[in-house]
């Protein structure tokens, strides 16, 4: 992984975070948008990672979908269980609910929350899970595709939901546009595009390039990504549709990780891509799944019990014993069960090498 992109991915799991952490009743979210903004960028990094470490691979005589697959699950699998046995009892004790549906939980449990099905929520951010499963299992296809065909796919997919989204029902129409795998594989063939674009670049030697642009013009080529990104927020939070949620951050999702995949190739230059390539940030960066995963039931823990035994706290402070709490369990469950239990399963499940 290309460590300035590595560190993104924390700064996009924090902007996750201010999306569910509510203020108050009246402003439920700290950065209304930011949620949808880092969902896209994580399923458009999704298709560019896994590009850069299975597109050769993939086409390899050798190569082994059932192992492919049970080298996915095995990363996403274990935590989300975890995650997903912890809501219920929150949800049963804690925060006072009763409304546990074990049917619908057990396809939560399956990764099956990419369906339209009432009560199959659980521990809600991991939906996204459910998309990317269905995502890596059809990658193998998909990766042997040339990015005209996946241009095409991708355009096809987005015409197509515009075409039949009158059709849709109104109660369902959040799902189709923000969670069906349907319409966010095209964040993800974006982020194989980005890939096929950085790499075309690699070839044509734009390191060399880019190492000869003064230090301004790198700057402003990081910079544009942001603005477009900061355009995009402020936009959907003056038009807020489950579409636009998703439409807005292609753009800014595609050029940010193009731009600081290329900028990482002059090390050297000092740049944004240089300063957030920290080794504390970049390990940040490695645990993000584990502070996407807890982030939300951290939230609403910190918030039922200072509602119960300091009242009087402020959203600010709140705010900080929160994001204290999940990047501190962040580093516990990643070193004391995400990658032991990987591992473990590694060891059970996959052909030794």
């Amino acid at each position: 992984m290309i460590n300035s992109i590595q560190a993104l991915r924390f700064i996009f799991a924090i902007f996750i975070l201010c999306e569910h952490f509510p203020i108050d009743a009246d402003h439920p979210h700290l950065i209304p948008g930011a949620g949808p903004m880092g969902v896209s960028f994580f399923l458009v990094l999704s298709g560019f990672v896994m590009s850069i470490g299975y597109e050769d691979r993939v086409k390899a005589p050798t190569f082994n979908w059932k192992d492919f697959m049970i080298r996915r699950l095995i990363r996403l699998w274990p935590l989300h269980l975890l995650c997903l046995g912890v809501w219920i009892i929150l949800a049963y004790g804690a925060w006072g609910s009763n409304a546990i549906h074990p049917l619908p939980l057990l396809g939560n449990a399956l990764l099956f929350q990419w369906l339209p099905i009432e009560h199959i929520g659980g521990n809600g951010v991991a939906w996204c899970l459910s998309v990317l499963v269905i995502f890596y299992a059809v990658y193998p296809l998909l990766a042997r595709l040339k990015s005209r065909h996946l241009l095409l796919i991708a355009a096809t997919f987005s015409i197509g939901l515009l075409l039949l989204e009158p059709i849709c029902p109104t109660e369902k129409i959040y799902w189709y546009w923000y969670i069906s795998p349907f319409n966010r594989i095209v964040d993800f063939i974006l982020g194989m595009l980005c890939y096929h674009s950085y790499r075309h670049l690699i070839q044509r030697n734009i390191g060399a390039a880019w190492s000869s642009l003064p230090s301004v013009c790198c700057w402003l080529f990081e910079l544009l990504p942001i603005i477009l990104y900061t355009v995009a927020l402020l936009t959907l939070q003056a038009n807020d549709t489950p579409y636009a949620s998703v439409a807005y951050f292609y753009a800014p999702s595609f050029l940010t990780i193009l731009v600081f995949a290329i900028s990482s190739s002059c090390p050297n230059k000092i740049c944004l891509s240089s300063i957030i390539d920290r080794p504390w940030l970049v390990y940040l960066g490695q645990i993000s799944f584990s502070f996407y995963m807890i982030h939300n039931l951290v939230i609403l823990s910190v918030k039922q019990i200072l509602t119960r035994i300091a009242p009087e706290v402020g959203w600010e402070l709140r705010l900080i014993i929160t994001f204290v709490m999940v990047a501190g369990l962040s580093i516990v469950i990643n070193r004391f069960y995400e990658a032991p239990i990987a591992n473990f399963l590694s060891k059970k499940l996959l052909p030794k090498r």
